[in-house]
């Protein structure tokens, strides 16, 4: 008979992949060597490990907290009659943290963190969401063209200018409407003056060596070399819908191909299976009964690019019988 049972009440406080980015963010010394140096108290040799350190405005708390998948250790060092100290976070409560945490880690094998997805789309996230720290307000220019890129406009030509205006973040970002618009008064905020200021000082001091953009720089003409009519066009020739081929005969692509650019590769599909990318040379060839998940009747599917990566696909059913 069971009298008593725990029952975990579990539910999620941050979306799985906020998590993921924080443990990436923290577990990278390398970002943060030039501040803490690239063997600091925070840094555990062989181990991936996310770490934070924390010091009180007084100097009366320095905290050092960090983990791996398996382990959290949370070292508090301060003075008993709550006085102030001389050193903060990393340098007091970091190396306790760190021989800890290494001797708890010693016999235990390396772990990393799940990999966050950290594809973003700049012309949908603000600069200042992204890490700039030249301003908010931007515009995006094909390299190609030189001229304002629009949805054609491929990821691989696309070039972002960001107007010069320095402010610190909370200059831009509304803390209850982080996506938001900028707010109308960020002064109201009572820490924005202890980071705008400081930041002004800087930027008054070191502006020369710095490009600065404008508006005046935003072209009036959009990209015309990545367009509908741009976009190159393949047939191919074989394998073909026309024919029935045997699974251990060998079936040599071709193709003819028209456009404004000449083309730069292929990548093949068959099934939506990946078989290969070939580049400059488009001489390929494969034997039916070597691939994958082949049926009676298949798909061939080549998507190509050209020199302006210009991007379209074409489609072949081929027949396979023995």
């Amino acid at each position: 008979k069971i009298l008593e049972e725990f029952s975990p009440n579990t539910y999620e406080v941050l979306p799985k992949n906020t998590a993921l980015l924080i443990s990436n963010i923290l577990s990278d010394n390398e970002a943060r060597t030039p501040t803490f140096g690239a063997r600091s108290p925070l840094y555990v040799p062989g181990k991936n490990v996310a770490v934070k350190t924390g010091t009180t405005n007084n100097n009366k708390d320095a905290w050092t907290i960090g983990y791996t998948p398996s382990i959290v250790v949370g070292v508090w060092a301060g003075n008993n009659d709550n006085t102030p100290m001389k050193k903060g976070g990393a340098a007091l409560a970091g190396p306790i943290w760190n021989k800890f945490i290494s001797e708890a880690l010693r016999n235990l094998p390396a772990e990393s963190f799940e990999a966050p997805d950290l594809e973003i789309d700049p012309t949908k996230v603000k600069p200042a969401l992204r890490g700039s720290w030249q301003g908010n307000e931007n515009f995006f220019i094909d390299k190609i063209s030189g001229k304002l890129a629009t949805e054609n406009t491929p990821e691989e030509t696309l070039e972002e200018k960001v107007i010069t205006n320095v402010h610190s973040i909370l200059y831009w970002v509304d803390r209850n409407d982080i996506s938001g618009p900028a707010p109308s008064n960020p002064g109201t905020n009572f820490q924005f003056d202890h980071w705008e200021i400081p930041l002004q000082k800087w930027w008054a001091q070191n502006k020369g060596n710095y490009k600065i953009t404008t508006w005046n720089e935003k072209p009036s003409a959009s990209d015309d070399v990545h367009t509908d009519l741009s976009k190159p066009t393949i047939s191919i020739l074989e394998p073909n819908d026309a024919t029935t081929y045997s699974p251990d005969q060998r079936i040599n692509l071709k193709i003819t191909s028209f456009g404004r650019f000449p083309l730069q590769k292929i990548d093949i599909f068959v099934n939506d299976i990946y078989l290969e990318t070939r580049e400059t040379l488009f001489s390929f060839s494969f034997i039916p009964r070597e691939l994958e998940n082949l049926q009676s009747n298949n798909e061939l599917k080549i998507i190509f690019y050209d020199t302006a990566y210009n991007r379209n696909e074409a489609v072949m059913n081929f027949r396979v019988e023995e």
